[in-house]
């Protein structure tokens, strides 16, 4: 996997709590984990995701005593901070994975498939460039929209009741466009990706709105 593409500080938190073991009945899913897999951008937040039951207070307290944590948000099912100068977030995601994880520094990180389907879900809950850039480079390694609707059926079982706002949502730059391009370890620009959703938005909305094949 490309480690590279975390900063030094980011990949010595994360082999922190790959030590620690606290981690160990969760996965590392989101931008992050996606760039570790391809590489194509700079990424230091971590997203983690667990099926089991937790309390974000103990948790807190134990991420202290391993090092510098900063609580945000610690409450129900979420717990929210900054460990050692990381942005991290920890959610208890009842959701299947579809397929195993990988071992990364001691953290397991969640199969491409998880994360394709997970960011389906991501791009109908906000607008951000980075989730656009992750989508349109999950297209560009040979998993096509088609596959991440199924993906995305098989992990939430809501793919006909959704489809008409995952496919809208991907002409919704509104938000995106405010933001700051985030650091690209492969070339590419803002106005290639919009290109490319518009005309993917395009096709989509007939094979799937209308009834049309391609």
């Amino acid at each position: 996997m490309f480690t590279s593409v975390l900063p030094s500080h980011a990949q010595a938190a994360l082999a922190v709590l790959g030590k620690s073991r606290f981690f160990r009945n969760a996965y590392l899913a989101g931008g992050t984990a996606l760039a570790l897999w391809f590489g194509h951008r700079e990424s230091i937040d971590f997203d983690f995701f667990s099926p089991v039951v937790f309390d974000p207070v103990k948790l807190s307290q134990k991420l202290s005593s391993v090092g510098s944590f900063t609580v945000e948000f610690a409450k129900g099912i979420s717990l929210i901070g900054e460990f050692n100068g990381v942005k991290m977030s920890y959610f208890q995601y009842d959701y299947p994975l579809l397929a195993p994880t990988t071992d990364v520094l001691g953290i397991s990180i969640a199969h491409i498939h998880d994360i394709a389907a997970m960011k389906l879900v991501a791009i109908c809950d906000r607008s951000t460039k980075k989730d656009f850039i992750d989508l349109y480079t999950l297209v560009h390694h040979d998993i096509p929209f088609e596959r991440m609707f199924s993906l995305y059926e098989k992990k939430y079982r809501v793919f006909e009741a959704n489809k008409f706002t995952i496919i809208k949502s991907l002409t919704y730059f509104e938000g995106a466009d405010a933001d700051t391009m985030p650091r690209m370890l492969t070339a590419l620009s803002w106005d290639e990706v919009k290109r490319f959703f518009i005309a993917e938005s395009m096709r989509l909305g007939k094979k799937f709105l209308e009834g049309k094949g391609d």
